[in-house]
C-alpha cells in the first residue's frame, strides 16, 4: 500500500492471538443475536405457559390397539375436566394429572357417545385455573389458533403438554359413522390445519393467541377406506351445554337406538383361518353354503382388511367387529385379494340358533 507522497506505507502487523480473539467475540455475539427471542415469540410462550395450568393428562385402561391415555381441558375451579369418549375411560380407575405434578382420581359425571365427549371430576387440593366456555363461537375462519395436547403422551405429571400452531380452517357440522347404529361423530365442529389427529390429542385445548377457548380437540377419526383423518375441535358453545346438561345424546337417548338395540344379531357366514390363534391375519378358511359372503362370491385366502369401518388386522379383530353385525343392515366389508383391494356391502343374515 502507498501513502499520499507515493511511497510504501508501513504494514500493520495483528498478533496471531489478537485474531483469534477477535474472531472469538465476533462469534460469541453472532450467536447471542440469533439466541434472542423476537418479540412475537416471546409472546407466544408466555401464552402457553400460562395455558398449561388448564390443562389435564387423563389417564384410564388400555386395551390392544386402544391407547389408554388422553387430554382434558380444566372447565371449572372446582375440578371439572373435559376429555374425549373412549374405552380407555371404562377401566376401574381412571386419574388426572395436573401441571403441579399431582395426580387426582377422577370420577366420570356424564358422558355423550354421539359428539364423542365426557365430562370428568376431581377433588384438587386448591382452586384450579380454568377455562371459561362461551356461549357464542370463538375464533373465525383464518384466524391463528394453538392447540395444546399431550399426544403420544410426552409428558407426565408437572411436565407440560405440546402445542401446535395452526389456523382455523372452516366452521361446519360432520356425521361420521361406523355402521347405521354407531355414530364415530355428530354435531357442529372448527376444522384446523394442525395437525391434531394423534393418539392421546382428543380432549386437548385449541385456543386463540389471546387463550381464549376456541374448542376441545375431537376423538381420533380414522377412515379406514382412504387412511385419512380430520383435525377438529368441538366448539366450545357445545362444550358448554354439554357442561351444563342442556345436550342431548340423540345416539343413547332416542327411542329409536333403543329400536335398534333390539334388532336380532347378523352374522355373515365367514369362517377365518385360527391355527396361530386369535393374532393372526384373518384370511378366509371357508364360506358357509346360502350365507351372505356365499352370495358375494368370497373366496378362501381372502384376507379382511376392513369392517364395518373398522380396521381388521387379525382375526380376534375380526371377531369382536362382526359381534356389532345387525340383521339386514348392510355394512362395508373390504378384503385383499392377491394384491387386489375390493370393496363390497354385504347384508349380514340373522344369526341361527
Amino acid at each position: 500500500m502507498k501513502d499520499s507522497t507515493g511511497a510504501l506505507a508501513p504494514r500493520m502487523v495483528v498478533p496471531l492471538w489478537r485474531r483469534v480473539l477477535l474472531l472469538l467475540l465476533l462469534s460469541l455475539a453472532s450467536t447471542a443475536s440469533a439466541q434472542q427471542p423476537t418479540s412475537s415469540s416471546h409472546a407466544l410462550k408466555q401464552i402457553i405457559d400460562r395455558i398449561q395450568p388448564k390443562m389435564a393428562k387423563v389417564i384410564g385402561a388400555g386395551t390392544g390397539r386402544v391407547d389408554g391415555y388422553a387430554t382434558g381441558v380444566v372447565v371449572s375451579a372446582d375440578g371439572l375436566v373435559l376429555t374425549t369418549q373412549g374405552v380407555f375411560l371404562d377401566g376401574p380407575q381412571v386419574k388426572v394429572e395436573l401441571i403441579d405434578g399431582k395426580s387426582y382420581p377422577a370420577t366420570i359425571l356424564r358422558r355423550n357417545r354421539t359428539l364423542q365427549l365426557a365430562l370428568l371430576k376431581i377433588v384438587p387440593h386448591k382452586k384450579l385455573d380454568f377455562f371459561l366456555l362461551s356461549e357464542s363461537p370463538v375464533g373465525q375462519k383464518g384466524d391463528w389458533v394453538i392447540a395444546l395436547s399431550n399426544a403420544f403422551k410426552v409428558a407426565s405429571k408437572s411436565e407440560p403438554v405440546s402445542a401446535m400452531i395452526g389456523v382455523i380452517s372452516l366452521r361446519t357440522s360432520m356425521e361420521a359413522r361406523l355402521n347405521k347404529r354407531d355414530v364415530a361423530y355428530k354435531g357442529p365442529l372448527v376444522l384446523i390445519d394442525a395437525i391434531t389427529s394423534n393418539p392421546g390429542a382428543g380432549g386437548g385445548g385449541v385456543i386463540t393467541i389471546d387463550g381464549d377457548l376456541v374448542g376441545m380437540i375431537g376423538k381420533l377419526i380414522n377412515s379406514s377406506e382412504t387412511n385419512t383423518r380430520i383435525n377438529y375441535a368441538v366448539p366450545a358453545a357445545t362444550l358448554k351445554q354439554f357442561v351444563d346438561g342442556t345436550l342431548e345424546d340423540a345416539q343413547s337417548s332416542s327411542p329409536a337406538s333403543a329400536a335398534e338395540a333390539a334388532q336380532p344379531a347378523g352374522e355373515l357366514g365367514i369362517v377365518l383361518f385360527k391355527l396361530g390363534g386369535g393374532s393372526d391375519p384373518a384370511y378366509i378358511d371357508r364360506v358357509r353354503r346360502g350365507s351372505a359372503a356365499a352370495k358375494l362370491k368370497l373366496k378362501p385366502d381372502d384376507m379382511i382388511v376392513s369392517l364395518a369401518g373398522k380396521q381388521i388386522g387379525s382375526v380376534k379383530e375380526y371377531q369382536a367387529a362382526a359381534k356389532d353385525l345387525v340383521a339386514g343392515e348392510s355394512v362395508t366389508l373390504i378384503i385383499k385379494r392377491g394384491v387386489e383391494i375390493i370393496r363390497l356391502q354385504i347384508t349380514p343374515r340373522e344369526t341361527k340358533p
